[in-house]
């Protein structure tokens, strides 16, 4: 009896490792693939605006650091010319004045994506344990790396899209009705979008207190936050109309295209959108590292 009992020891621990390993290796399977089998097909047209949007923030992102840092050691005329363009690029007031928009479109379609995701404590413990974790790597990298980051990251989208997570379980828990939600977000919209206004149309705008600085588009919040600062308003009110509309736009959960199931050739664009805040991140290491062992050890015309 007692063998027994040993040997039911030794294959239990044993079985939960195979079971652990193979969980493991089925999310990172079903990371690349769309629709994994045995799940409600994805409503892939909003999976599709994320990834153009993805794309074009992996762009911004890409010519912001190249002129920022100048880590590629380029070589030739037109390395110069790129660099010459990251530089405009950079500079431009219409990057400056646009750059929001993308992002109150991506805090709009993350408040949307609440449509089809449970909220829960876990789900938002997890990410508060993510911001964390980004904002202590960007401090880590700041000691380490103290010539290229000398400012401080306090408030960006990442800290925005938390709070904005936390808000909506926080308004599901309390049970909160939908159209509050809707006065609650239109009114910081509103808010947000005339201090919006005031800083980059107006240019005169700035709140004193630290707190508050955070709250807007201000001198003080971008001087808090100097090397990337989203406030908290309007992108949160974005989010929450967008919270709202998802239980409206979608109230079965399903495509509104013809196609339940999309092209083929636009999966790698909506694999993009499905994992977008991943891909939000490393997006232009993505696209840096290639090209800087490119220039580095090939040279060849740039």
């Amino acid at each position: 009896m007692s063998n027994e009992t040993n040997e039911s020891n030794v294959k239990a621990p044993k079985v939960k490792t195979a079971r652990l390993t193979r969980s493991i290796g089925g999310r990172i399977k079903n990371f690349f693939i769309y629709n994994p089998p045995g799940k409600n097909p994805r409503v892939w047209e909003l999976d599709l605006l994320r990834g153009i949007l993805i794309l074009a923030v992996t762009f911004d992102h890409f010519f912001m650091f190249l002129d920022q840092w100048q880590f590629i050691p380029f070589k030739t005329e037109i390395g110069q010319k790129i660099m010459e363009f990251a530089y405009v690029y950079r500079n431009s007031s219409f990057r400056n004045a646009m750059q929001p928009f993308a992002l109150f479109l991506f805090s709009f379609l993350s408040g949307l994506n609440c449509r089809f995701t449970r909220s829960s404590f876990r789900r938002v413990l997890k990410f508060w344990i993510f911001c964390a974790v980004f904002m202590g790597g960007f401090a880590l990298l700041r000691v380490l790396l103290p010539n290229m980051l000398d400012v401080y990251l306090i408030f960006n989208i990442i800290t925005v899209l938390t709070i904005s997570f936390t808000v909506w379980w926080l308004f599901d828990l309390i049970r909160l009705p939908t159209w509050i939600r809707a006065s609650i977000g239109t009114v910081l919209i509103v808010v947000g979008m005339v201090c919006y206004y005031k800083y980059f149309v107006e240019g005169n705008f700035s709140v004193q207190n630290d707190f508050l600085a955070l709250m807007v588009y201000n001198d003080h919040g971008f001087e808090l936050s100097k090397n990337n600062f989203e406030p908290l308003l309007p992108h949160l009110g974005w989010f929450l109309i967008g919270g709202v509309i998802g239980k409206f736009a979608y109230p079965d959960n399903k495509t509104h295209c013809k196609q339940v199931y999309p092209p083929k050739p636009l999966r790698p664009l909506l694999l993009i959108g499905k994992h977008s805040l991943f891909f939000f991140l490393v997006g232009p290491v993505i696209v840096f590292a290639p090209l800087w062992l490119v220039v580095l050890i090939i040279g060849l015309f740039l």
